[in-house]
């Protein structure tokens, strides 16, 4: 028996609550929206209606009150996207399809060289010696110190913040990773949405597993037509 969506989430991240009313919210979500039938477009609008969601609330509870300290997360400050990010198939074939529509034939290759690289460096590597390559390992969708693909960025990516850039930047520099301070609301809000979604995924017996960030770009671009075959329930992602 495949083990429970939520004690996967739970041990994936476990500094972070999961608020099960809104991993519910989502699963309906995502079964209401399978209603209308089992099209690419369905996937797709899947993986929006969690990322729609995801930044309302943070938007919301940010708005409705003043954080402690400010978030200092700008433009050109990409010391996070060194970090080994994980997605779901839904969120996959959203950031495949922005690709498809926003980057020219040079700039697809050079994606994929970036993702075979990244691919070759992990290979045969558990998460802690991936973890000390910080430095060698930055996101295949960085360019130039900016995200290519920001308006379809993973849920993880939504997630991730500081409150204090130098930390960033010297965890990075050092390759050591210490403690450092977050809002727990972030991680809480977007991480149920991503357990949601799984578990409406799961419901749909679709393919619902978490993905490497470089893998899943890999299998899209490999798979003739991706989303169409996952929303069949299809194995799209290994």
């Amino acid at each position: 028996m495949a083990e429970d969506i939520l004690s996967i989430y739970r041990r994936w991240l476990k500094f972070s609550p999961i608020d099960e009313d809104l991993v519910a919210r989502q699963k309906e979500t995502v079964l209401i929206i399978a209603q209308a039938g089992r099209t690419g477009e369905t996937a797709l609008e899947i993986a929006k209606s969690a990322v729609i969601l995801a930044d309302q609330l943070v938007s919301l509870f940010e708005s409705a009150q003043s954080l402690p300290k400010p978030i200092v997360c700008r433009a050109g400050c990409y010391f996070c996207c060194f970090t080994q990010v994980e997605l779901t198939p839904p969120e996959a074939l959203l950031l495949g399809h922005y690709v498809e529509d926003h980057f020219s034939p040079e700039e697809k290759q050079g994606l994929r060289e970036r993702v075979a690289k990244n691919l070759k460096l992990k290979a045969g590597k558990n998460k802690i010696e991936v973890a000390s390559m910080r430095q060698e390992l930055p996101c295949p969708l960085l360019r130039e110190g900016r995200c290519s693909v920001y308006p379809a960025r993973p849920l993880l990516c939504r997630a991730m913040h500081s409150l204090a850039a130098e930390q960033c930047e010297l965890e990075l520099r050092s390759q050591k990773l210490t403690s450092f301070e977050f809002y727990s609301h972030r991680y809480e809000f977007i991480l149920s949405v991503s357990a949601g979604l799984m578990a409406g995924c799961q419901a749909m017996g679709c393919q619902a597993k978490v993905l490497d960030l470089a893998g899943a770009i890999q299998a899209f671009f490999t798979s003739a037509s991706p989303a169409e075959s996952w929303v069949q329930g299809e194995n799209v992602f290994g």
